[in-house]
């Protein structure tokens, strides 16, 4: 019977011959890790503006910056003033990412209105408001959204084309009246209402918010008649010390109270 060798002696030679094969090739390069994929940036924190019972966050999606607004005013006066860097809203010099959004962030929604001022409402009831930016325009997303974005003139201002102005602003307002005293005028009881400056300069958001304010603290206001009033004088006079608004006037429409220099008569 043949003698075979024992399995030890067979294993060892085959690792010499594999070693010998393995000799008379060049090492393979090594195998390259992957690359570390970058962290993902986290967004810059929004700018928060509040002003009474209203708050608001801006931000600039897409940029990695924090949104380009400045924010000055007195809370406790119940305005703020939203600066922005009109070069920034320049969609045609690309000058950002995206246009910088304003959120309703308290209870309510937005309602934008046809003179480029925007009213914010709770419960159906206005509670505050933005004018009209001059140079910009906001643009309604949603009923909590805005979009700021450039424009050659507002809505309020068509003749001010502000392609070289350095800033674009819109003031928040929360207050609208002052004071509001009756006394007689005239024919009969008159209501001498001293609108807030803010409410005096935002157009239909400022009237929205001086007659949300009256009729929940003067019932008898609430009528056409004195809502015609009302808007008259923010039109043709809202810069008179007080806007004298009487009840027993006659409902003839807002052109003939204009007509009348808000003074409407049988």
């Amino acid at each position: 019977m043949p003698r075979h060798p024992p399995p030890t002696t067979v294993a060892l030679a085959l690792l010499a011959a594999a070693a010998a094969v393995l000799g008379g090739c060049s090492p393979s390069a090594p195998v390259p890790t992957g690359a570390t994929a970058s962290p993902t940036p986290t967004p810059p924190a929004p700018v928060v503006v509040r002003a009474g019972e209203v708050t608001l966050e801006v931000t600039e999606p897409g940029s990695s910056g924090e949104p380009n607004v400045t924010v000055d005013g007195d809370d406790e006066a119940g305005t703020r003033v939203l600066t922005f860097d009109a070069a920034a809203l320049d969609e045609a010099t690309g000058g950002q990412a995206g246009p910088v959004e304003i959120a309703l962030t308290s209870p309510g929604t937005f309602e934008d209105l046809p003179d480029g001022s925007v009213t914010v409402r709770d419960d159906d009831v206005a509670v505050g408001g933005l004018s009209a930016p001059r140079g910009a325009r906001l643009t309604a997303v949603d009923d909590t959204h805005l979009e700021v974005r450039a424009s050659g003139a507002s809505a309020a201002s068509p003749d001010e084309t502000s392609p070289d102005e350095a800033e674009v602003t819109t003031t928040l307002g929360t207050r609208g009246v002052e004071s509001a005293t009756w006394g007689d005028r005239e024919g009969g009881r008159s209501l001498a209402v001293d609108p807030t400056a803010w409410a005096r300069d935002a157009g239909q958001a400022g009237v929205a918010l001086v007659w949300a304010e009256l009729v929940a603290t003067e019932p008898e206001v609430d009528s056409a008649t004195m809502h015609d009033q009302l808007e008259c004088h923010a039109i043709g006079a809202p810069d008179k010390a007080t806007w004298n608004l009487e009840p027993w006037r006659p409902d003839v429409g807002l052109v003939a109270t204009m007509a009348a220099r808000c003074n409407p008569a049988t």
